[in-house]
């Protein structure tokens, strides 16, 4: 834990989450626009990963890899910030945890895609989804304990957890039955992915300015 210290004394954790944001919109953009036929409507996040069916797939999934690698260091230098601002230790490790486990996903759904690897590709959806839903309401609890956050800060986490679990109960309910509400689902990922991004931008500018 020194080493992390002294990286976050000369790195302020807020940036890795932002920068990380910032990579993977680098990643992503391009991805969407020479994606042929792209719409948030019937093409998936994880779509534009798979080499053939996107000319920059590798390109965004490295990235997208990168990005994970960034929120890990984010949530550890989250962990020390609420840590410093009176929070449980053992309740702020927890959290850590779930949220480090669910970035583990990300770099799994960056190195598996959906056609080469589809069973993996489910299973790195089931690690990143389940711990991220929990340390949201996690991250909620801690901030609603802190004088530092206001309440909205601690709802913020909520309404992200929101998204997750809508997706989540789509993802489910396509599992189920495969041609059942299939845009639904399509537009609910695009939804809680930038709902996701939005929380790490968010949450870092705002324990930059403490």
């Amino acid at each position: 834990m020194e080493k992390l210290d002294k990286i976050f004394e000369k790195i302020h954790a807020s940036y890795f989450g932002i920068i990380g944001v910032v990579i993977f919109l680098v990643g992503v953009i391009p991805a969407m626009l020479v994606h042929t036929d792209f719409s948030l409507l019937t093409v998936f996040v994880s779509d534009l990963a798979v080499p053939g069916w996107n000319d920059l797939a590798i390109f965004f999934s490295v990235l997208w890899f990168i990005t994970g690698i960034f929120m890990i260091f984010f949530i550890l230098g989250f962990t020390g910030f609420l840590q410093e601002k009176g929070a449980s230790t053992k309740s702020t490790w927890i959290t850590c945890i779930l949220g480090v486990v669910s970035a583990i996903g990300i770099l799994m759904l960056a190195l598996f895609n959906t056609r080469d690897f589809d069973a993996l590709h489910d299973i790195a959806q089931y690690v990143f989804f389940f711990p991220g839903i929990l340390y949201l309401f996690s991250y909620a609890y801690l901030e609603y304990k802190l004088s530092e956050f206001p309440l909205w800060q601690a709802l913020l986490n909520i309404i992200i957890a929101i998204f997750f679990i809508l997706y989540l109960i789509l993802f489910i309910v396509n599992r189920v039955e495969p041609t059942l509400l299939v845009e639904a689902k399509v537009v609910a990922e695009w939804l809680f992915l930038f709902a996701n991004l939005f929380w790490f931008v968010e949450t870092g500018a705002f324990i930059l300015k403490k």
